[in-house]
């Protein structure tokens, strides 16, 4: 309960509205009680989409298939750039927006490799820390090994050179070039997880951004560097993090 109450108050924080409320304190002992009068539902496992587990589902996306070189590319992206599946997918009608399209949505163009193939230069147009659609820039460096995201993005856009630069920067069927949506992200996830032998648990929409920064917490990075990494404001990210038992 306590993480869906600081997803609220770090809604409200953005949306510059008044918090004081989640500091009342009534509100902590409320919380046992609540409770207590409504059983917490039985919790669905979640698999953990960490590095390791990438890399089995990079093993079964195959380099002659244009729609598994774009998945690549989104997976291994969104794992290292601790991306929201909203800022990597799209809907149908998105495509819709003419030239207010790139204002809103990942393009081509959103995409720059530099320093011969050293990093990735990614611009986020609009995102969910960004209301006003100033432009949040990241950089991506190479990993050089098996799930390395520019490696990946290089691959794809070599073979990507028949689109223009503000179209989005993934889609499905090299000549269909259907949106790259939000849906069939999460299709494509469970079917390589499942060929992957990964086909226990649940994998959602939020995989790659939850267990990204899960990743990051067992190798050593710091919660502060995560907060960073992920664009968190507020502390509400600790909940994406899952520590082992053991820990």
């Amino acid at each position: 309960m306590k993480p869906y109450l600081a997803g609220i108050k770090s809604y409200q924080h953005e949306l510059g509205i008044e918090c004081a409320a989640f500091a009342d304190p009534r509100l902590e002992p409320m919380i046992p009680r609540i409770k207590r009068d409504h059983l917490e539902p039985e919790r669905q496992i979640q698999t953990q989409l960490t590095q390791p587990h990438l890399l089995l589902l990079l093993r079964h996306l195959s380099r002659a298939n244009y729609n598994d070189v774009a998945t690549r590319a989104a997976f291994t992206l969104a794992f290292a750039a601790f991306l929201r599946v909203v800022e990597f997918s799209y809907k149908q009608r998105d495509l819709t927006l003419g030239d207010a399209f790139p204002k809103w949505f990942l393009t081509k163009g959103s995409v720059k490799v530099q320093g011969r193939g050293a990093y990735i230069e990614l611009t986020l147009p609009s995102s969910k820390t960004d209301p006003f659609r100033k432009g949040i820039k990241l950089t991506i460096a190479a990993s050089l090994d098996n799930p390395c995201p520019v490696c990946a993005m290089e691959e794809y856009l070599t073979r990507d050179t028949h689109r223009p630069y503000q179209a989005p920067l993934f889609c499905i069927g090299s000549l269909e070039q259907e949106a790259f949506a939000r849906e069939y992200d999460i299709h494509k996830l469970h079917g390589v997880a499942s060929r992957a032998g990964l086909d226990y648990g649940m994998w959602n929409a939020h995989s790659f951004r939850r267990d990204a920064a899960t990743w990051a917490a067992q190798v050593g990075i710091s919660e502060t560097e995560i907060q960073t990494l992920g664009r968190w404001k507020s502390d509400p990210y600790k909940a994406y993090i899952e520590y082992s038992d053991t820990e």
